[in-house]
C-alpha cells in the first residue's frame, strides 16, 4: 500500500510518493511516531496494528530511532515501561534507508 498523500509531508527527505507501507515500514513507523499528529498516529495504528507496533518498539534498535522524549512516550504507551536510550549508544544514526526511497540528488556511491 502506498503512503497516503496526507502523510507525505513527514517524509520530505525521501521520495514520499514511492514509499510503500510494507517495504518501507522501518522508515514510516519511526517517522510517524516521532513527527506525526494524532490523526497520523490513528492511520499508523490502522495500518500496522497494535501488536506490530508493540513488537517494533520492543526491538532495542528501533526505539533508539526516536527522539528521547518520543522514545519515553511510546515505550510507555506500547510496552508499559518508559525507556530512554542514552544518545551516545547510536540514536538516529542506526536508521537504514532503502535506496529507492532516497532523493535523486543523493550521491549514488553512498546508496
Amino acid at each position: 500500500m502506498k503512503l497516503p498523500e496526507k502523510l507525505q509531508r513527514l517524509f520530505y527527505r525521501y521520495h514520499a510518493d514511492r514509499l510503500d507501507t510494507t517495504r518501507h515500514a522501518l522508515i514510516i513507523i519511526p517517522t510517524v511516531l516521532a513527527d506525526g499528529t494524532l490523526e497520523d498516529w490513528d492511520w499508523l495504528f490502522d495500518v500496522y496494528g497494535w501488536n506490530t507496533l508493540q513488537q517494533w518498539i520492543r526491538e532495542p534498535l528501533h526505539a533508539r530511532m526516536l527522539p528521547p522524549a518520543m522514545e519515553r512516550f511510546w515505550t510507555l504507551v506500547l510496552d508499559g515501561v518508559p525507556r530512554e536510550t542514552p544518545r551516545w549508544q547510536g540514536g538516529n544514526a542506526l536508521r537504514r534507508v532503502p535506496p529507492d526511497a532516497l532523493p535523486d540528488w543523493f550521491p549514488t556511491e553512498l546508496r
